[in-house]
């Protein structure tokens, strides 16, 4: 995806003041904090020209260095480049130009440094505002003087477009470890909100495996007054949170339409931590026994079982009250992880979650789908009592679909792409189970 870029700043430290305090001349704006004797002029094997800058902060406390007023772009995304070496932390940032210290500076993660050599750095911020204010910063700490703390020199500032990506392209992933290809980018997305949590929002744009993405804000969400069932587009960061793909440090969140049709749930038979598809994602588990009420009344959490294994139910959104062991119930909510361990289906309120009186149980504790990864054909044996089966590829598409009455049935999958593909078998029209299966 091309970007068009535009350069805004440049410093290679080769302007300083000639009387006390030396500085240089293109830094030291009303946000710096460093003091001239710890930000000294160094001409020792420069990076580039005759000087670089050497920082001097030794407490785990930051230390700014800014430059004079600039002006930025609500939404723009800016890309910082530069060449450090020693020893100590470094991260850059843009001082807004607000009043308030807590939203007025935008920061990346601070960047580890032990080197004599000098090694060229990237970060990119995007700014939620416009100002003609602004300050670009170098922040400093835990610099130690072994290899003379941290010098930095070759400093540049870009403008970049932002792309515009579809949430399928930023969830999809065919490989492990599943990481989105987006990881620790600027994205432009959006979607259907389908369920909203304090701390964000679940958005999703299509049906099925790798349509939805949450949305981890608060500020930006609530400032935009967002409700179930709008329309978003969002400024965001991809993040693979302890393996979960979600868009944090949002910078702007546009409402572009009110009431809309949510997306429809998505059937399965089981929702855990190999469901990288899934994430996000509204889902419906159709007649499955609960088999656990474990936390029911701490967090809201339970447990149901698909004859095969067990998918973790609520309670983040909602707090379903009365879950019985032996009930079956039909479950709809978004697929969410919770504490980086468990892959939840998290229920948004009491109209998602139904008790239902389930036939099926022994039907699904002895269906067998084999071999799995399958080239040539796939065998589905012990289906007394499913009617349909269907293929579905990676998008919820229907690539398939077979009547039956017979106990077992072989499907010739010879023609099909390599990928991952999902088999629907149903009783009357209603899913018994779901199954992933892979094509070699």
């Amino acid at each position: 995806m091309n970007k068009t870029s535009a350069q805004v700043f440049t410093s290679g430290f080769e302007s300083w003041t000639t009387a006390a305090p030396i500085e240089p001349t293109d830094w030291y704006g009303t946000k710096t904090s460093f003091v001239a004797d710890s930000a000294l002029q160094d001409t020792t094997a420069p990076h580039g020209g005759m000087y670089n800058i050497k920082l001097i902060s030794r407490s785990t406390q930051a230390k700014r260095l800014t430059t004079l007023p600039n002006t930025i772009a609500l939404g723009t995304t800016y890309t910082f480049t530069f060449w450090v070496k020693g020893h100590g932390s470094i991260r850059t940032g843009i001082y807004t130009g607000g009043s308030n210290n807590i939203t007025a500076y935008k920061y990346g993660s601070f960047l580890q440094v032990n080197s004599s050599s000098w090694s060229q750095k990237t970060q990119t911020i995007a700014s939620d505002t416009s100002s003609t204010t602004a300050q670009f910063i170098l922040s400093v700490r835990s610099t130690v003087s072994d290899l003379e703390d941290l010098k930095v020199d070759d400093v540049q500032i870009t403008t970049a477009s932002t792309p515009t990506v579809s949430i399928h392209d930023i969830q999809y992933a065919n490989s492990a470890p599943y990481a989105s290809p987006y990881n620790t980018q600027i994205v432009i997305t959006g979607g259907i909100v389908s369920a909203k949590y304090n701390n964000g929002m679940f958005i999703q744009s299509g049906y099925g495996p790798w349509s939805g993405l949450y949305v981890f804000d608060s500020t930006h969400i609530a400032a935009a007054n967002i409700t179930m069932g709008d329309s978003v587009i969002i400024t965001g960061t991809v993040s693979e949170s302890q393996t979960y793909t979600e868009l944090k440090t949002i910078s702007n969140v546009t409402k572009v339409s009110s009431g809309n049709t949510l997306h429809a749930a998505f059937p399965v038979s089981l929702v855990n931590l190999y469901n990288e598809e899934l994430e996000g994602v509204l889902v419906s588990l159709n007649n499955l026994p609960c088999v656990d009420t474990l936390g029911l009344y701490t967090n809201g959490a339970w447990i149901v079982y698909n004859g095969v294994d067990s998918t973790h139910i609520g309670g983040l959104l909602y707090k379903y009250p009365t879950a019985q062991i032996g009930t079956n119930y039909d479950i709809t909510g978004v697929v969410y992880l919770v504490n980086g361990a468990v892959m939840r289906v998290e229920p948004r309120g009491a109209v998602d979650v139904s008790s239902h009186a389930g036939i099926y149980e022994t039907i699904k504790n002895t269906i067998s789908l084999f071999p799995n990864p399958a080239t040539t054909v796939l065998n589905i044996s012990n289906m007394d009592g499913i009617d349909q089966i269907e293929i579905l590829n990676v998008l919820g598409e229907k690539m398939r679909t077979f009547s039956s009455l017979e106990n077992s049935i072989a499907i010739n999958v010879n023609n099909l792409p390599k990928g991952i593909y999902f088999v629907s078998l149903l009783h009357e029209s209603s899913l018994v189970m779901m199954r992933k299966f892979i094509k070699e």
